[in-house]
């Protein structure tokens, strides 16, 4: 606890949810009120979006289209787990590529 303060410790098997950084996103958000603008697209990255060598993680404002996880997420590609259910989830994916065309 005393080398970061930000991060609960849970007992030895207890899994918690992704909260997609949320002392990053507060910090970020509170900075740019300070100067009184918008958080530009690319700017906030989470633990994980940082740390992946990569670039498999993309985080940003789905509201903003034209942010990149807008564009992203328009792609028919993009899916959800359990989303014909209506689970609404926050975290989607992108199908992989089967059978690419040849480069020409």
């Amino acid at each position: 606890m005393m080398r970061n303060p930000n991060v609960t410790v849970r007992s030895r098997g207890v899994m918690e949810k992704c909260t997609y950084c949320v002392q990053r996103i507060s910090r970020h958000r509170i900075d740019a009120e300070r100067e009184n603008r918008k958080i530009e697209d690319l700017e906030l990255q989470t633990a994980c979006q940082q740390s992946c060598p990569a670039g498999a993680i993309v985080f940003g404002n789905i509201n903003d289209p034209n942010s990149q996880v807008s564009r992203l997420k328009a792609k028919n590609r993009n899916y959800g787990l359990l989303e014909d259910l209506n689970t609404r989830p926050r975290t989607t994916y992108l199908a992989e590529i089967r059978n690419p065309p040849p480069e020409s």
